[in-house]
């Protein structure tokens, strides 16, 4: 059988050993390599007689380490679930016998806590983007995390948070408000809040404490911008009754209140027909 002839620190991993072995002709040659802590563990030593079983799992054992620090490594840049952990050592073509040897180390060494993961990432999403539970569950969802977990970090997201949030971003929506209805304007920030992740209770409590009716003369500013638009695209079709018509239809469906578009009509709408 083999035996150990040479041991050598490596020269850019001083924690990393090469281990050469001699055959029964006197030739030397590279076999494997070993971390410092594998070269203590097994009592590798020049001279000692190994088997190429032993050398086999001391290979794999090795290789098991490298992937626990590679996965040490991915988290130490953020933290991160089992699922992309997990994802991360397939990518590296490490088996799936190796890597739930890993996970089960990282747990032990509470490396990896998904607890922890989601309570961090659903503050972290809370804080810098405009982002409902709802969403963010999903996201959760998709990185594996459990149910349990879930809820547990989705605590800390509450209604009353929420509505806030909404609160500040629908004051800084005012400004567009202008070109549209006041409940055109309504629906178009519910269903943006709504794709947001926002639940419709929240949204509601917080358009209420937030969203004042407009002023009536600002509202119809509204009203003649959108109507003009309407009525230049209609004449193209239509005249008298059926274009006033077509106008009453479209401004009706940009949710326009009917006395505002009576006004708009008979201030705007050119034709010779009185009856209408």
């Amino acid at each position: 059988m083999p035996e150990i002839s040479k041991i050598a620190i490596q020269q850019k991993r001083t924690d990393r050993y090469n281990v050469f072995l001699k055959d029964v002709h006197g030739k030397e040659s590279y076999a494997f390599s070993v971390e410092e802590d594998t070269l203590i563990k097994e009592r590798l030593r020049k001279g000692m007689i190994i088997d190429q079983i032993k050398i086999n799992q001391l290979i794999r054992s090795d290789n098991t380490n490298k992937a626990f620090n590679k996965a040490i490594h991915y988290l130490a840049q953020r933290m991160r679930s089992e699922r992309e952990v997990r994802e991360r050592l397939d990518k590296a073509e490490y088996d799936s016998a190796q890597i739930d040897v890993v996970i089960e180390r990282l747990y032990k060494e509470k490396l990896l806590d998904e607890k922890a993961f989601s309570e961090a990432f659903v503050l972290t999403k809370k804080e810098t983007t405009m982002k409902g539970p709802k969403v963010i569950e999903r996201e959760l969802r998709e990185k594996g995390i459990k149910e349990a977990d879930r809820l547990y970090g989705l605590s800390f997201y509450t209604e009353e948070q929420a509505i806030d949030k909404i609160v500040k971003w629908i004051n800084k929506q005012q400004s567009k408000q202008k070109k549209l209805s006041h409940q055109a304007f309504k629906m178009k920030l519910k269903q943006q809040l709504i794709q947001k992740g926002f639940s419709t209770d929240a949204i509601q409590v917080a358009m209420e404490q937030s969203l004042k009716r407009i002023e009536v003369d600002e509202e119809y500013q509204a009203c003649l911008l959108q109507g003009e638009k309407i009525l230049k695209r209609k004449q193209r079709k239509f005249t008298g009754y059926d274009l006033i018509q077509h106008v009453k239809i479209g401004l009706y469906q940009k949710g326009f209140p009917t006395d505002l578009i009576e006004r708009f009509i008979n201030e705007k709408v050119k034709t010779s027909d009185e009856s209408y």
